[in-house]
């Protein structure tokens, strides 16, 4: 019965060893053609939200001018060399605070300057200091 059990459980261990290889095998490397297609509008939108919402302190989905400089004076030489003139450049109704949308018109328009062939992908050949 001892071998019998330990002989199953080796046949078991095995069979999904050998799944979980091939499995492996089988995914696509991020390298490949996925990586080469870029990043959509879509996706170029959330990651410049996700990484600018980080300076809402007080987590009410939008950032003030306080919130704004105190996250850019506690990460010097992480972000824009005029953080004023970037916080003016983005507040497009000029209420001294940064929305989504805002966010998400001045990603769309930083979108279509670098999508150079206008296939609706940002490769990592086109990012400025991406592409090396």
């Amino acid at each position: 019965m001892t071998k019998r059990t330990v002989s199953l459980t080796l046949a078991v261990f095995l069979a999904t060893t050998g799944a979980y290889a091939q499995a492996l095998s089988n995914a696509p490397s991020p390298s490949g053609d996925h990586a080469a297609a870029g990043v959509d509008l879509a996706t170029f939108q959330a990651r410049h939200l996700k990484r600018l919402m980080r300076a809402d302190a007080d987590h009410d989905g939008r950032i003030s001018r306080a919130e704004w400089t105190a996250w850019w004076e506690a990460h010097p030489g992480k972000g824009p060399s005029d953080p004023a003139g970037r916080f003016r450049a983005i507040d497009a109704d000029g209420d001294g605070f940064l929305t989504a949308q805002e966010v998400d018109a001045v990603s769309a328009k930083r979108f279509a300057r670098l999508d150079a062939d206008h296939d609706g992908h940002v490769s990592r050949a086109e990012r400025p200091c991406r592409g090396k």
